[in-house]
């Protein structure tokens, strides 16, 4: 339960080096020696170093990023097919998942911490995180392909997506920095703040995850 005192956001890029000093091998001290739990040829999937929950996995990018609407700008198809096969072998395993990202761009205002794109996947209900955003009053854009994402490069933006929906909100007022994570701790039963990465680490919810994915792959 120890929290992450004086981090900031996770250095992705020097975790998926292959650097031997990274906040995740300090925090988890070889049990595992990974979170990594597949790759395709630009994206990786990996445990979240600080999970909500069992199940809580992120989808990064393996070159740097700034959300994931740069990433889709690039690599749009490898993203539809992977996050397409993750969510079936993650409805398998943990149930249907919300895909949830925090995008920012250059200008840092209302972009949080985020550096380096990721997408987060949680066995929460989508539509109760969409009620959740519609009571905090965030208007949305549906989408109808990954391709519109794109549009959005240059302006921070919560993406929120399942098998049924894809939305993009805008951000016009200044939000907690980890808002998306607060939304679905809410909705988790997580008492406030205790859904802040830095806080609370839950290390048997990792553990528990890499245990579930052992088998998954991202090739086809």
């Amino acid at each position: 339960m120890t929290g992450l005192e004086g981090t900031t956001c996770e250095d992705f890029c020097q975790e998926l080096r292959g650097s031997e000093d990274t906040s995740f091998i300090r925090t988890y001290e070889g049990e595992p020696r990974s979170r990594i739990i597949a790759a395709s040829s630009n994206l990786t999937l990996m445990a979240d170093l600080s999970p909500l929950c069992t199940g809580h996995l992120l989808l990064v990018s393996n070159f740097h990023y700034y959300s994931y609407a740069a990433v889709c700008r690039d690599h749009v198809e490898e993203v539809a097919q992977v996050t397409d096969l993750i969510q079936d072998l993650y409805g398998s395993t943990f149930g249907n998942p919300v895909v949830l990202e925090h995008g920012s761009s250059l200008d840092t205002s209302g972009s949080s911490c985020i550096s380096h794109a990721h997408l987060h996947f949680l066995p929460v209900s989508a539509d109760r995180v969409v009620e959740a955003m519609a009571e905090d009053g965030l208007k949305h854009a549906d989408l109808s392909s990954l391709s519109d994402l794109v549009a959005y490069e240059q302006v921070p933006y919560y993406y929120v997506a399942s098998a049924g929906c894809r939305r993009v909100y805008s951000i016009d007022r200044s939000m907690k920095q980890q808002y998306l994570r607060s939304v679905a701790g809410k909705i988790l039963g997580i008492p406030d703040p205790e859904w802040d990465w830095a806080l609370v680490i839950r290390k048997e919810c990792l553990r528990a995850s890499m245990l579930a994915t052992a088998h998954w792959s991202l090739q086809e």
